[in-house]
């Protein structure tokens, strides 16, 4: 685990890297994610709220009936076709071979887990205290839900009969909604041995849209 004081040498390092550590583009994007930002001038996107300000003028609020993020595609992993690659003159931005040794080994981790670990190069962060409300619900349960929703996915276009039994953990990636890693436990038949799984899917913001399932395998199968 990195140290507390490799933390600026790790962050100067990162964006050194962040533009020639994957092949094939300056950096490793997922086909599905649109932040609001980059989708701030399309048309409809903004509304406006029915209250004045102070100064008489009323705020532009988003809308999310008109936001469009591009739909996923399903069973296909954004990371397959990209393989991690590390600057040459990296080592340069850290104080020591071991501090760069350590940041080396986190983030091969954190990119050959593609999303199912903690990651900060791509903002994909931990879903804590799973037993906390989020919303009207747990977050257990909220995972449990999604995990299920793909799990019917991979059920119906594969004929299998995979069933959710607990949930290990989630990481999020926020955007124009939540792209949600869930690990989860399950049974590929009715009393078989519990198998680890993965399941990803989107969240839509407002939810105007339902959830969108993208994948969902055994954890063995990541390459």
């Amino acid at each position: 685990m990195m140290k507390p004081e490799d933390a600026t040498a790790k962050r100067d390092s990162t964006e050194v890297e962040g533009d020639s550590s994957v092949s094939k583009k300056q950096k490793i994007e997922d086909e599905d994610d649109t932040s609001m930002e980059e989708e701030s001038d399309n048309e409809g996107l903004w509304s406006v709220d029915a209250e004045d300000d102070d100064d008489g003028e009323r705020s532009p609020t988003i809308n999310y009936s008109n936001f469009q993020d591009p739909e996923p595609e399903w069973d296909k992993d954004s990371y397959d076709g990209y393989e991690l690659k590390f600057d040459p003159d990296g080592r340069e931005g850290f104080s020591s071979d071991k501090a760069y040794q350590e940041f080396r080994e986190y983030k091969t981790k954190a990119f050959e887990n593609r999303g199912f670990l903690e990651d900060p190069f791509r903002s994909i962060y931990p879903i804590l205290d799973l037993d906390d409300l989020w919303t009207t619900t747990t977050k257990r349960q909220y995972l449990t839900d999604i995990a299920s929703l793909c799990v019917k996915k991979l059920n119906e276009e594969k004929r299998l009969s995979v069933e959710v039994v607990s949930i290990v953990r989630g990481t999020l990636k926020p955007g124009g909604g939540w792209k949600l890693y869930i690990t989860f436990m399950a049974r590929e038949y009715p009393g078989g041995p519990l198998v680890e799984y993965q399941a990803k899917a989107v969240d839509y913001a407002g939810h105007k849209i339902p959830p969108f399932p993208i994948l969902c395998r055994p954890a063995s199968c990541i390459p």
